[in-house]
């Protein structure tokens, strides 16, 4: 019988055997079983032939004191046998005969048994008028027991040189008794002693030990035949299918999904081995389907690392989103793509990657309101896969050229389907990303997942590239208007002084004061050499940005600083190296520009300290210099408009700035900003 056919053999296994295999296991059990069976049948029947003998023994032991008391019961009938023998005891003798009781009689009749090896008998009573005639123990105890319960008493006796089985029976005192024993006080009815006869077991004992022998024998014969033919049997039936199903599992364990199993048995295990060839089919199938997707996973969350990573370089929004699209139409089943945003009203195109001149005009132009609504509010309500048809050619394409089916051409590159994705920001659409594919089984639930997943990347990229576009133009419009305050208050005015200044000089010089005018000519000297160093300190304000040190960019600008104001300037820097976030590190640099620069203006000071520390999670920025001093109150920024600057620059970021001051004994500006802030909302 063929039970099983590996069709692909696994690899070869090292796993360890078991102790026992399951076929000696199981032939060890049914033994067992069998075993314990045979033996509870050997007992049983040993006990049954153990009964039986004995049964037989005491039977033919009641036999024979049946046949002795029916001859006592005849000699006493007679009075006594006569006999031409006297043998060893007689009651009296006449004519040369003898005659003897029954008791003489059971007495030598004994002797003859007991000569011969058949049985012996005995009788004694506890009046004796035989001294010979002396009970033993156990006849003394059935005595005794007799006078109670007047029924037979059976006992083996192993204390002699032979076995023997001994059987006692009351003597009842009946008329023919009161012959010879009428002197000893004994009535009709009365136990006047015992009879016992003592039958030899060895015959019976060597019987048994025959049969028990034989029995185990036998026992023994019969469970080593069955256990032997049950380990075929089982083999044969149950353990070879069971090992090579063993295989299989094995060979599945190891990675073989290609071993396969024909069990022809024509039971369960036929049943299992055909279940078990559709498990491990099963299990294939669901291995390979659990590795592409495992495969295509991987290749999602590289796309999305990739994106990431484009964002994150923050280059230009356009080239960020021309290489993020590269990426994604490099996706299986992508044919092309486009990017655009909505901006004002208007919708342009940002990015294309794959696609045909003829395909990018028809998205290149979408200037009018109810082209992007459309595509967006179409988004919104769940079309994000469609087929590419006359329909969707009339509802997505804008241009009229692109709308006919002769002439789209989507349907003319071979394109049969195509995606919107969304490009969302905080709840708000600021573009939308457009896929396109030849595959019309392209665009799976699972690939949508992940280009929802990538649109808010993207539309995270192009929020933050507008807030950094706006970012930057803040910061130049407020550069623009630090720059048109310091020239207002320092150079415009210089110059305005130097022209009336040359105006009055021009008539002294008409009047021929040569000294006044030497005088004044001094005077324009010197402002002149103040107002180039104003302009020569914007410069150097503009040209200096930050480098992610701020300590070694502080202290070249404080050097440059020292050396231009003449002003003996102390710089005291934060132990370590602590990274600031760029804005913070900006501000506090914008910061102390402008407080020197207000020291060297109108403090009238000798000397200054600048100490830049961080306590826990901010900076502190401290300028103080021993100058003149002013009246100021918090309240009062507005007329101090350098002031009003640097607070604005601290609260900003969630910092604070405060001001303290008294004439004629100096002033102490402090500056607290947090080393990573986090933006206010309301900043535009």
């Amino acid at each position: 019988m063929n039970f099983l056919k590996i069709s692909s053999p696994g690899k070869k296994n090292h796993r360890s055997s078991p102790r026992l295999s399951l076929g000696t296991r199981l032939t060890l059990s049914i033994g067992l079983i069998i075993t314990l069976t045979s033996l509870i049948l050997f007992i049983w029947i040993y006990g049954l032939q153990e009964q039986q003998a004995i049964q037989q023994i005491n039977t033919e032991a009641q036999a024979l004191l049946t046949e002795m008391i029916v001859l006592r019961e005849w000699v006493s009938s007679y009075n006594g046998v006569w006999t031409t023998s006297p043998g060893d005891y007689y009651l009296d003798t006449e004519d040369g005969f003898f005659r003897k009781s029954p008791a003489m009689v059971t007495k030598e009749l004994s002797n003859l048994s007991d000569d011969k090896g058949y049985y012996r008998f005995h009788i004694t009573s506890l009046i004796l008028t035989n001294l010979e005639n002396a009970p033993d123990d156990f006849e003394h105890d059935s005595l005794i027991q007799f006078e109670k319960n007047p029924v037979s008493i059976t006992s083996f006796d192993r204390s002699g040189e032979e076995p023997v089985y001994r059987l006692m029976i009351p003597l009842i005192v009946e008329e023919s008794c009161l012959r010879c024993h009428a002197d000893q006080g004994y009535q009709i009815g009365d136990v006047r002693g015992g009879l016992s006869v003592l039958v030899p077991v060895t015959e019976m004992e060597a019987s048994l030990t025959d049969n028990r022998r034989a029995l185990i024998l036998a026992a023994l014969s019969i469970v080593s035949l069955v256990m032997i033919a049950l380990y075929f049997l089982v083999r044969r039936m149950v353990i070879a299918p069971v090992g090579q199903l063993k295989m299989v599992a094995e060979a599945v364990g190891d990675g073989n999904y290609d071993a396969r199993c024909t069990l022809n048995t024509g039971d369960e295990l036929e049943i299992f081995g055909q279940t078990l060839n559709q498990m491990v089919t099963n299990l294939k199938i669901s291995r390979d389907s659990l590795n592409n997707r495992i495969k295509q996973r991987t290749q999602e969350l590289d796309l999305i690392s990739d994106v990431a990573l484009i964002i994150s370089r923050a280059g230009a929004l356009e080239d960020v989103l021309d290489e993020a699209l590269e990426k994604i139409v490099n996706v299986p089943g992508v044919a092309g793509g486009m990017i655009h945003l909505f901006e004002e009203g208007d919708t342009w195109l940002a990015a294309h990657a794959g696609l045909p001149a003829t395909m990018i005009n028809c998205f290149n132009h979408i200037q009018h309101d109810e082209d992007h609504l459309r595509i967006r509010q179409s988004t919104r309500e769940g079309i994000q896969v469609a087929d590419i048809e006359d329909e969707i050619c009339q509802k997505f394409f804008p241009n009229a050229q692109c709308r006919a089916h002769d002439d789209c051409p989507a349907i003319a590159e071979g394109h049969s389907r195509l995606a919107f994705v969304l490009l969302n920001s905080r709840s708000r659409s600021l573009g939308i990303l457009t896929l396109f594919s030849k595959d019309a089984t392209s665009f799976s639930p699972e690939f949508m997942q992940l280009l929802e997943c990538l649109g808010h990347q993207l539309g995270v990229a192009v929020e933050n590239a507008r807030f950094h576009q706006r970012t930057e133009q803040m910061a130049i419009l407020e550069e623009r208007n630090r720059i048109s305050r310091e020239l207002h208050d320092s150079l415009a005015q210089t110059l305005g002084w130097l022209r009336i200044k040359t105006e009055i000089l021009e008539d002294d010089l008409r009047l021929g004061e040569i000294e006044k005018s030497q005088t004044d000519m001094m005077t324009i000297r010197r402002v002149v050499g103040d107002a180039c160093y104003d302009v020569r300190e914007s410069i150097d304000g503009l040209r200096t940005a930050p480098t992610g040190d701020l300590t070694t960019t502080a202290a070249a600008w404080i050097s440059e600083f020292r050396q231009r104001s003449g002003l003996l300037t102390d710089f005291r820097a934060m132990d370590g190296d602590v990274r600031l976030s760029a804005v913070v590190e900006a501000e506090l640099l914008r910061i102390l520009q402008e407080a020197l620069t207000n020291v060297r203006k109108h403090a009238q000071a000798q000397q200054v300290g600048v100490n830049l520390q961080v306590k826990g999670s901010f900076a502190e920025l401290i300028v103080e210099d021993d100058g003149c001093g002013f009246e100021y109150k918090s309240n009062q920024d507005a007329g101090h408009f350098g002031l009003r600057i640097m607070r604005e620059r601290a609260e900003r970021l969630g910092g604070t700035f405060q001001v303290e001051t008294t004439p004629g004994k100096g002033t102490r500006v402090t500056a607290l900003l947090p080393l990573h802030p986090s933006m206010r909302s309301d900043i535009k």
